[in-house]
């Protein structure tokens, strides 16, 4: 019988669920689409209440709970007798980072999906440019002087020394790429702010004039240091 116990409490630790992960990070969040609210999260001590706007990044907010990012429709669901509805989405976390961003993606009736992204400063520094491609197309992007390609579906991290202690007047062209071919469809001069970390999304368009849209928005490095799980 001790044998038989020892083998099943091994096979339980074998198939833990990545929400029996505790992590100390920062979540900031971003819609995608339409604005997210009305859902909780449990942060370990208690439900607390979600959103996402589509006008910029939320405030960091310090999360302390698991791993596995949940959320539902009400604060009730989290201390209720199973079996619990199913949640209105699920996310895992990255590990042993100190900021994560959430972008969140809700049209209609469609199910709320979200992708997690490690934005820590190890990942990026002050001055850089993360540039997310959430079109169905590749996008050929030029920023000063670095040019760089970036599939649909993918994210790129660009940095130069001097973004990162000077204010400047930068030159931005993005071109879609169809059959080989590259058209631009984006021209400006963006001003640029060595202290913020510039987060570039990149969408589909509604109109033949203008086939991708782009928003711009910015952070400032988190100075928590994260919590291994």
């Amino acid at each position: 019988m001790t044998r038989r116990i020892a083998i099943i409490l091994a096979l339980l630790s074998l198939s833990s669920p990545a929400q029996e992960k505790s992590i100390r990070t920062e979540i900031l969040t971003i819609a995608l689409d339409e604005a997210v609210d009305g859902l909780f999260f449990f942060d370990g001590k208690a439900a607390v209440p979600f959103q996402a706007n589509i006008t910029g990044l939320s405030q960091p907010v310090t999360y302390a709970g698991p791993s596995r990012f949940i959320l539902r429709s009400s604060e009730a669901e989290f201390t209720a007798t199973p079996p619990l509805p199913a949640p209105a989405a699920v996310v895992d976390l990255p590990l042993n980072v100190s900021r994560v961003l959430l972008c969140c993606l809700k049209s209609g009736t469609a199910p709320l999906k979200i992708v997690a992204y490690d934005i820590s400063s190890n990942n990026s520094r002050p001055g850089d440019y993360r540039f997310f491609n959430f079109s169905k197309q590749p996008l050929s992007v030029k920023l000063g002087e670095k040019s760089f390609a970036l599939e649909s579906k993918l994210d790129k991290n660009i940095s130069d020394t001097a973004w990162q202690s000077e204010v400047l007047d930068i030159p931005m062209q993005l071109a879609s790429v169809q059959d080989g071919k590259a058209q631009l469809v984006y021209s400006s001069v963006w001003g640029h702010r060595p202290g913020r970390r510039n987060f570039i999304f990149m969408f589909d368009g509604n109109h033949p004039s203008k086939p991708i849209n782009i928003c711009r928005f910015f952070d400032f490095p988190s100075t928590l240091k994260p919590a291994a799980p």
